[in-house]
């Protein structure tokens, strides 16, 4: 884990009010990569009673773009170019994680995947979700 970009994203995402709203938590990031989880509650499920796909799509989004954000010059940002999620299984923790990699950054666009997980009581992970996802450098201010 770097310290210095957990500490500096930390910070941004207090600012960010739907992450904050959903509940997503930052565990782990360095250049490259990036870990969220979300404790699942009740707003977050479906009709059946499984975690639903736009809280996966969303999890699966903003890792990928954390992880590529850690990429980019200082003065830059990222935004969503596209994003494709596969759904395996239905969730059925009350804790999913998201792991996000960069695979190719580039000048404008970087190039990212993610594996969602169920994360057991026995500690157990459970393949949920795969996403693709395209994320572009812009000179959007940070917000410093």
């Amino acid at each position: 884990m770097n310290k210095e970009i957990k500490s500096f994203l930390d910070e941004r995402l207090k600012t960010n009010h739907f992450i904050q709203h959903m509940g997503l938590v930052l565990e782990d990031v360095d250049t490259g990569t990036a870990e969220m989880s979300i404790n699942v509650e009740e707003h977050h499920l479906q009709q059946n009673g499984f975690l639903h796909g736009g809280v996966t799509a969303t999890l699966c989004d903003v890792t990928t773009g954390i992880a590529a954000y850690t990429t980019v010059k200082k003065e830059k940002n990222v935004v969503t170019a596209d994003l494709k999620v596969s759904y395996l299984n239905p969730s059925t923790s009350k804790t999913v994680k998201a792991v996000g990699k960069v695979r190719k950054a580039g000048n404008f666009l970087i190039y990212c995947d993610c594996d969602v997980f169920d994360v057991m009581n026995d500690g157990e992970l459970i393949l949920i979700a795969t996403a693709t996802a395209i994320m572009a450098s812009v000179d959007i201010p940070t917000n410093k």
